[in-house]
């Protein structure tokens, strides 16, 4: 199915169709998908560590019956949360990127009439989403990015940024040797699209992200966790591939993560990348970066240290807006309210 006709209205007069969990004629196709959801992420919960991840097949049968039910059903949020972990596993970052672009449409066009769990406030509407990421701890969504293939040609759990993070850890030559071969036999021009797709995925989502804040304040779905993990990735891809950086933010990150790297450029340029000083640095996210890179070294020569994970709580920390910071700090909604009301400050202005 063409993704873009998913943007199109189900009809003139009802352009997200009906709530599936309402009406009787829809709602066996609801917990028909729902249930294969649940037992396609069960099965993946019964993988032990080290074991090669099969993926299960109901994820297909998920991403069928969600096409069908956003095609000519319903709008709904949830069923578009579905799809999202159908299509990362199915068709890795081009599927992602997919979802994306569909979410932002739907949401630019169609947001007050999207359909989904609840309807009493955008915090319980927009859950699915908020479950994606994750609050407090990691979402669904997280950890299925690590596992999906940096190259493409690869299946799911394949070459995989899980792979490359465990690779900068010291004894794990042989993951950081395979990882280096397989992308040697790959075409450079096919890496370039696939960097290319993973940072369609980047924009696609700060997008939808700024929608979400914009319309509902304090109460938006967190999303610090996926835009992470999703800068993580690209990175790792850049370093892999010694592809050139697209922002000044990833050579840090990049040079840090390979040593190799580091030692084709000049001297001055390698003091420059591993001092920076006060002005060297143009911009806070580059900062952000400089501290990952300072987090790996930990991580790589005292891995049981907790400066490393201190350092990366920080940075992920950092990069939250106040609302979303505020929703990790305090997830009761009410108690969060309750704080806001007391400073004075407007929950829609919060973001």
């Amino acid at each position: 199915m063409n993704f873009a006709d998913l943007k199109l209205p189900i009809s003139l007069d009802r352009p997200c169709g009906e709530n599936i969990r309402e009406n009787t004629l829809y709602r066996e196709i609801y917990f028909k998908i729902k249930d294969a959801r649940g037992l396609a992420r069960a099965a993946e919960r019964m993988v032990t560590p080290g074991e090669n991840i099969s993926l299960s097949p109901l994820w297909k049968e998920v991403s069928n019956l969600a096409l069908q039910i956003l095609a000519s059903m319903s709008k709904d949020i949830e069923v578009l949360a579905w799809l999202t972990e159908a299509e990362i596993r199915l068709r890795g970052y081009a599927g992602l990127r997919d979802i994306y672009d569909l979410s932002v449409s739907l949401l630019e066009h169609n947001f007050d009439e999207l359909h989904s769990i609840g309807n009493d406030d955008d915090e319980e509407r927009f859950a699915p989403f908020a479950g994606l990421n994750g609050v407090g701890g990691e979402g669904t969504l997280i950890q299925a990015i690590r596992l999906t293939p940096l190259l493409p040609g690869w299946k799911f759990g394949q070459v995989t940024l899980w792979d490359y993070q465990l690779s900068q850890r010291p004894g794990e030559d042989r993951i950081r040797e395979d990882l280096e071969n397989a992308v040697s036999n790959m075409n450079v021009a096919h890496v370039s699209e696939q960097l290319a797709t993973v940072n369609a995925c980047i924009t696609l989502f700060e997008r939808m992200t700024e929608i979400l804040e914009a319309r509902c304040g304090a109460l938006a779905p967190a999303s610090s966790n996926t835009r992470n993990v999703l800068h993580e990735a690209a990175a790792a891809l850049r370093v892999l591939a010694h592809l050139p950086d697209a922002e000044l933010s990833d050579a840090p990150d990049a040079m840090a993560a390979s040593p190799e790297h580091v030692e084709d450029v000049s001297a001055g340029a390698r003091v420059a990348a591993l001092k920076p000083t006060a002005d060297s640095i143009s911009s806070r996210e580059e900062a952000f970066e400089i501290l990952l890179a300072v987090a790996r070294y930990f991580k790589k020569a005292e891995p049981h240290s907790p400066t490393s994970l201190s350092i990366e709580t920080l940075v992920r920390r950092g990069r939250m807006g106040f609302s979303e910071l505020l929703a990790e700090l305090m997830p009761d909604a009410h108690q969060r309210q309750a704080v806001l009301t007391a400073a004075g400050i407007n929950a829609a202005d919060s973001s």
